[in-house]
């Protein structure tokens, strides 16, 4: 009787058996993908801090010296500017900065400052980092104040003029722009949605 009860129990025990390996083979495969789920947002959660690291540490320098002076012949009018307390603050950081390395001070010029500020703008716009257009603010800085050379350092993400000074004085390119032949300056300072700050700061040599 046993052995008849066996035989009739059989099948049942098979399709228990295929459903048991069903069932493992699925919950193999949910721990497969809960694992492989769980890695990608480390994955994106790593990308993602380390993308804000290097755009916070995002700057550019550029340099460029004409062969002449230009006097004011066009149609280009000095601009006025009026600066905050934090544009203030990044151009006395690059004064003092220049000062303690034995250099002359810069003087302001509200036209190199709305120029910075036109720069910003697009720089905002378009979401960038760049120095796209400088040979026109140089062109620009030559007719309108007679600049003999032009230089301009850019930044993006820092939170204080002094990390923004201090991140320029660490790259050599922008540190020899800080440390140029130079006798005027100007900058500006623009906040996105986000917070986060653009920085230009132009340089010349009348």
């Amino acid at each position: 009787m046993y052995f008849i009860d066996f035989f009739r129990m059989l099948p049942m025990f098979l399709y228990i058996c295929r459903v048991n390996q069903s069932l493992n083979r699925f919950l193999v495969f949910i721990n497969t993908t809960t694992y492989n789920s769980l890695l990608m947002k480390k994955l994106m959660i790593t990308l993602f801090v380390l993308t804000i690291s290097l755009s916070s540490l995002t700057s550019c320098s550029a340099d460029s010296e004409s062969a002449t002076s230009t006097t004011n012949n066009s149609n280009e009018t000095v601009k006025s500017y009026t600066h905050s307390d934090l544009e203030l603050e990044l151009l006395d950081e690059v004064n003092a900065y220049r000062v303690s390395v034995g250099l002359n001070p810069l003087q302001i010029i509200e036209h190199i400052s709305y120029k910075s500020s036109e720069h910003n703008d697009y720089m905002l716009a378009t979401h960038t980092v760049t120095h796209e257009g400088f040979e026109e603010r140089k062109s620009n800085l030559q007719e309108v104040l007679g600049a003999y050379r032009v230089g301009e350092n850019v930044a993006y993400a820092y939170s204080s003029a002094q990390s923004t000074v201090n991140a320029w004085v660490n790259s050599p390119s922008h540190k020899a722009n800080l440390e140029g032949d130079y006798t005027h300056f100007g900058a500006s300072i623009k906040t996105d949605e986000q917070g986060r700050k653009y920085y230009t700061n132009m340089f010349i040599k009348k």
